[in-house]
């Protein structure tokens, strides 16, 4: 037995209370713990010798993976539900002192892509004859850019079974966080032709009736090839300051503007001059706006409305 798998293996024995979905994505997040204090170098056994200096490892390891504190949160939260369920109940209640914010999870500096950037690496892709997988790899792009797919989400998107197009939807159920399902309504036009671009590469999954946009037989090593062709155009964090999650980031930037028509918290110098100009564009009405964008974008991340960590994520927080 490796010395990850004890706590792995801990995470599934243990016994949680509450709903079967939640003690799902506790124990799935346990195991994310686990799998970051292995890579920290930490060969800890069990949740009863966990203590702050472990916590204090993985969210320093996370960070250095451009983990927002919002997610670094939410694995801590598993991590005490398993520790509290052994017994263990030696672990700091809040996250401040291992530097995780929950209310400040946003950056002030948005990372949303610019539109011009990504546009200009999906036509190179598009034309790209040097790299056989350049072309899936721009469809792919696309999709994460104008759906605000997470990379997984457009790896295995079904559009054979999961897309309408008369009722201009899109169903979103594999490769999701957390296992949970969304389906994504009202597509525009643009939408609708990222999904059409993508049919070429449409293949047989290795589940019976189940297609997805990889090449047949190669799975999860995809990934690597889609980072690749990122990479032939620069991006990446280290060449552009932009990661392909930044797609995700400009998606919701976006939908806030159409919504709200002024721009989103972390597009400004601070919380205050964000108030004063959404209150210059919207008058009283800035905060309804402001509430109702974020429950839309909440909810198209996969997540439920008035999850603000969520979209603090994305947008910066307003107040």
């Amino acid at each position: 037995m490796t010395k990850s798998i004890s706590l792995a293996l801990g995470a599934n024995r243990a016994t949680l209370s509450g709903p079967r979905s939640k003690q799902y994505r506790i124990r799935q997040n346990a195991k994310v713990f686990a799998k970051r204090l292995r890579e920290a170098g930490f060969g800890v056994r069990k949740w009863t010798n966990i203590s702050n200096k472990h916590f204090a490892a993985v969210a320093d390891k996370m960070k250095e993976n451009d983990v927002g504190d919002g997610r670094i949160a939410e694995v801590f939260s598993a991590a005490r539900h398993l520790c509290e369920a052994y017994g263990n109940s030696n672990i700091t209640p809040g996250n401040g002192v291992f530097n995780v914010r929950r209310g400040s999870i946003a950056n002030s500096n948005s990372k949303a892509v610019a539109p011009e950037f990504v546009q200009g690496v999906i036509e190179k892709l598009e034309n790209e004859i040097k790299y056989q997988y350049a072309p899936r790899a721009a469809a792919q792009i696309r999709l994460q850019y104008e759906l605000g797919l997470r990379r997984e989400e457009s790896a295995k998107v079904d559009l054979v079974a999961d897309w309408n197009r008369e009722a201009r939807s899109i169903h979103i159920q594999y490769g999701t966080k957390g296992g949970r399902p969304r389906t994504l309504y009202n597509l525009s036009e643009q939408q609708q032709e990222a999904l059409e671009k993508a049919m070429p590469y449409v293949s047989q999954s290795d589940r019976p009736g189940v297609h997805n946009l990889m090449p047949i037989g190669m799975g999860d090593k995809w990934q690597e090839k889609l980072s690749y062709a990122a990479g032939l155009c620069g991006f990446t964090k280290k060449e552009s300051g932009w990661t392909l999650h930044s797609n995700r980031h400009e998606r919701f930037h976006r939908m806030y503007v159409e919504h709200t028509e002024f721009q989103s918290p972390n597009q400004h110098s601070s919380v205050e001059a964000f108030q004063h100009s959404a209150q210059n564009m919207a008058g009283e009405e800035w905060p309804r706006l402001d509430a109702e964008a974020r429950d839309e974008i909440e909810v198209t991340a996969g997540h439920s409305a008035g999850r603000r960590d969520v979209s603090d994520a994305y947008l910066g927080s307003s107040h």
